[in-house]
């Protein structure tokens, strides 16, 4: 073999090694961290193109059904967890996804069901479960099952910032989403233990943008803004695009008759989620308010 044979054999071989490299995407990797950034339709896009090279796994359908999930395509978030459950008994992480998906689209029997077959686990997801459970019964009205539950989720795993997030939720509300419990919640109703478990979640997860913001909340109910106010503001810092802060930040202006502060939150919170009609609604109040001066 002559050399220029043997150098053009050579730069084949280099460019199949290349090819060989370059075609080995990580599609598992790319769809967890395009979850993780809320591109739900581009981490079911990656599994698919998983799933088409004949590579499966129990993460890659859980990955796959979580954005089902998320953009309410429930049917196939939940056909997704059934079949990778029933191929893998022992993939815990997709039983808890599938009790989710169920919950989210309004199955919360079966929901629970899914649940209790789960519910000796420990550590992390151990405390995921008892979490779920006590979304369903908050749901319901059923509080002190709620705070049973989460009692038990903080048990389980006492380092996981959630459970100690979702108590201080409960001990911060006047009343529940939609109201249909009238004040019975405000029993549960406790600033201080609120601000402790909002505390000890933001000393777990730092970074953790809604704990900041509802302790910020708590402590501007407490009449103490030299406290809440920089909360909300790092709440905002950590997530900028998330227009509710903004508003919350507002509906505080707006009691104090800072109209022009408060303008400007909900021009950022009607610009970040132009549908907000409660947003668009204080917005014109401000507006409102400053022209009347």
């Amino acid at each position: 073999m002559n050399k220029h044979t043997f150098g053009k054999l050579f730069s084949f071989v280099v460019l199949l090694i290349l090819a060989s490299c370059k075609s080995k995407v990580d599609y598992l990797a790319r769809a967890e961290s395009e979850l993780q950034q809320e591109d739900y339709l581009g981490a079911i896009v990656e599994i698919n193109s998983l799933l088409a090279q004949g590579d499966s796994s129990c993460k890659a359908f859980q990955i796959r059904a979580s954005g089902f999930r998320r953009i309410q395509k429930f049917r196939k978030s939940i056909e997704d967890l059934q079949y990778a459950v029933k191929k893998w008994p022992d993939c815990h992480d997709a039983s808890l996804e599938l009790a989710r998906a169920l919950a989210d689209s309004g199955d919360t029997v079966q929901a629970v069901r899914v649940l209790q077959k789960i519910n000796f686990l420990s550590g992390r997801i151990g405390a995921e479960v008892w979490i779920e459970k006590s979304k369903i019964h908050y749901y319901q009205d059923a509080f002190d099952q709620t705070l049973a539950e989460l009692n038990e989720a903080i048990r389980r795993d006492s380092n996981y910032h959630l459970s100690w997030y979702y108590r201080g939720y409960l001990h911060s509300r006047f009343f529940d989403e939609d109201r249909s419990s009238g004040t019975s919640i405000q029993r549960f109703l406790d600033f201080d233990k609120a601000i402790a478990d909002f505390s000890k979640s933001i000393s777990l997860d730092p970074k953790f943008p809604d704990a900041w913001f509802q302790r910020g909340i708590v402590y501007l109910n407490q009449f103490k803004p030299e406290k809440g106010l920089p909360d909300l503001e790092q709440a905002i810092k950590l997530y900028p695009k998330y227009s509710y802060y903004y508003f919350g930040r507002a509906e505080y202006y707006m009691r104090e008759g800072k109209f022009k502060l408060a303008l400007e939150d909900l021009e950022m919170a009607t610009k970040l989620n132009p549908e907000d009609l409660m947003a668009s609604e204080l917005l014109q109040a401000a507006k409102d308010s400053l022209n009347s001066k």
